[in-house]
């Protein structure tokens, strides 16, 4: 059995606990300033009741305050909590994670890797539609850290479709990588393609190479999608069309009740040299944390 240390943070039930403790496994830590008031408790009774979704995709969840062992028991049993609630009255664990989560002041939650290195925090986003974010992330097959796949994608020049291979497209350079469910569907026209052409000198200014569109059309339909939104020298439009990136990366989406058929996961992410530095990936159709703007707080 490890001494106590009184340094080291301990559980909801006195257990000495340290981060290296769940090495090998995904960990997601939430921070918590005070216990929610009863009128607000959503997000904690569905880690309670959806814990599984976590433990499915390798993934811990560990709750960090400032509160005493006996408070956090209290506050764990309340919501039936399976994982462990930290009392870490001096911020040890902030303070040892903090300056590895850059551009954000004290995050709601991060992410840690298996292999012990942080690559996702809170966007300042409602905290629940953060994590379900998360959990369609971490159903990616390719994650940060990861080389994106090798595989054939289109590009319409003049007038013909040529073949470009992804690791081609995305070599030698830092690339601002979004896809979308579809050209020409709503919210991809309205808002989603739109945004990163409006952010697209802000992009560049911070380091962004180039910035690439990707969807599982066809290269017809992705030029003519870029034609009318007048991307011309600013965002490439590339087309996978038989999906062959898409399920490679683990983001396919069955759209077949909307008549789309087989298509993408919305998200966004930013490459050096093909490596994913960061990832993106939407739980559902709205634009939301793979914003232009969200890409643009990242590089």
């Amino acid at each position: 059995m490890r001494a106590a240390s009184k340094h080291m943070p301990t559980n909801q039930y006195g257990i000495p606990t340290a981060l290296a403790d769940n090495a090998g496994h995904h960990v997601l830590v939430l921070w918590l300033d005070g216990f929610p008031a009863p009128g607000d408790s959503e997000v904690w009774n569905w880690l309670g009741e959806d814990y599984t979704e976590f433990t499915a995709r390798n993934t811990k969840i560990i709750t960090v305050t400032r509160q005493n062992t006996a408070a956090n028991r209290q506050f764990a049993d309340r919501f039936e909590l399976f994982f462990d609630v930290l009392s870490d009255p001096d911020g040890q664990l902030i303070a040892e994670l903090k300056p590895k989560l850059v551009g954000t002041g004290k995050p709601e939650f991060c992410l840690i890797n298996p292999a012990g290195r942080v690559v996702k925090w809170s966007l300042g986003r409602p905290l629940k539609t953060e994590l379900e974010d998360l959990l369609s992330y971490l159903d990616s097959r390719r994650l940060i850290g990861d080389q994106v796949p090798d595989a054939n994608v289109f590009e319409l020049v003049e007038q013909a479709p040529e073949i470009i291979r992804s690791e081609t497209l995305f070599s030698s350079q830092q690339v601002v990588l979004f896809g979308v469910p579809g050209a020409y569907t709503p919210t991809c026209s309205a808002e989603h393609l739109p945004g990163f052409l409006n952010n697209y000198a802000d992009l560049r200014s911070r380091g962004a190479d180039s910035v690439v569109c990707i969807a599982v059309n066809d290269p017809f339909v992705m030029d003519a999608w870029g034609q009318a939104h007048e991307v011309k020298g600013r965002i490439r439009m590339v087309a996978d069309g038989d999906g062959s990136f898409t399920r490679a990366m683990g983001l396919a989406l069955d759209l077949a009740d909307f008549g789309l058929g087989k298509r993408s996961k919305r998200y966004a992410m930013i490459l050096d040299d093909g490596v994913i530095r960061h990832f993106n990936v939407e739980a559902g159709p709205i634009v939301g944390s793979s914003s232009a703007a969200n890409m643009l707080a990242l590089l």
